[in-house]
C-alpha cells in the first residue's frame, strides 16, 4: 500500500468504528430539538435513564473525560455533564479556546457546591457581572457508589436584555454552529487550578420542526 493512501484508510476505519458503536464524530455533533425537554429533564444532579433516556442525545468525549447529555426546546438549552472522580468540570460556548468562551463551571465538595457562569479571558476565567442570573436551574452532585460527579443546568437560548453584553455570545440559534470546549480538573476543586483534560468540539443546534400547514378553508357556498 502506498504511503499516500494509508492516512485516508486509517481515517475511514476510525469513522467506521465510531459509527459502529453509535458515537457521532466530533464534526457531526448535533444538539437535538425536543419540545418535551421541560418534562424530560430535572436539573437535580442525577441523570436518570431508568425509564428511558432523560436527554435526547449523549456524547462521551474521550479527550476531556466528560460525557455530555443535551437537548433544547423553544427557549432553553438543557445540559448534563458527567465524569468519574471529583474536581471541577466545565463546558464553554462560543470559542475554541477558553478565551472569550461563555463557560458554565462547577465543583462539588462535602462542604460546598457551586455552579456558575464565567467568561473566559486569556488562559483564565472570571465571573461576569450579572451573568449567573442567566442560569435558570443548576445542580451538581457526587455519587459515592459510582464515583461519578454530575452537573446539570438549564440555560436560555437567548439571554435576557441587559445581560447579554456580560457574556461571550448573545445566544444560541437553531441550525447555528458553535465552538464548544469541555474541560475538567479531576484532581482539584480549586477554580484557579489549570484543567487536567481539555477538548474542543464543533456542534450544531438542530432545526426546529416546522408546524403543520393550516388546513385550507372550505370554499364559500
Amino acid at each position: 500500500m502506498s504511503r499516500q493512501f494509508a492516512p485516508l484508510l486509517v481515517a475511514a476505519l476510525l469513522l467506521a468504528a465510531a459509527a459502529a458503536v453509535g458515537q457521532p464524530t466530533p464534526a457531526g455533533l448535533v444538539i437535538p430539538y425536543d419540545s418535551l425537554m421541560e418534562s424530560r429533564v430535572a436539573a437535580d444532579g442525577v441523570i436518570d435513564n431508568e425509564d428511558g433516556p432523560e436527554y435526547p442525545a449523549t456524547y462521551a468525549d474521550k479527550a476531556s473525560g466528560l460525557t455530555v447529555n443535551w437537548g433544547f426546546d423553544d427557549s432553553l438549552l438543557y445540559v448534563g455533564l458527567e465524569t468519574k472522580g471529583r474536581g471541577w468540570l466545565a463546558i464553554g460556548f462560543g470559542s475554541p479556546t477558553m478565551n472569550e468562551s461563555n463557560m458554565i463551571i462547577g465543583y462539588y465538595t462535602e462542604d460546598s457546591t457551586e455552579v456558575m457562569n464565567q467568561l473566559g479571558a486569556g488562559h483564565g476565567h472570571a465571573r461576569a457581572q450579572q451573568s449567573d442570573s442567566a442560569i435558570r436551574e443548576a445542580e451538581i452532585d457526587f455519587d459515592e457508589e459510582t464515583g461519578v460527579t454530575t452537573m446539570e443546568f438549564i440555560y436560555p437560548l437567548r439571554f435576557p436584555a441587559g445581560k447579554g453584553e456580560a457574556l461571550a455570545i448573545p445566544g444560541l440559534e437553531p441550525q447555528g454552529s458553535y465552538d464548544v470546549i469541555l474541560a475538567q480538573n479531576n484532581k482539584s476543586v480549586s477554580l484557579s487550578a489549570k484543567h487536567t483534560n481539555f477538548s474542543t468540539l464543533k456542534v450544531r443546534l438542530a432545526a426546529k420542526p416546522q408546524p403543520p400547514p393550516k388546513p385550507a378553508a372550505p370554499p364559500e357556498k
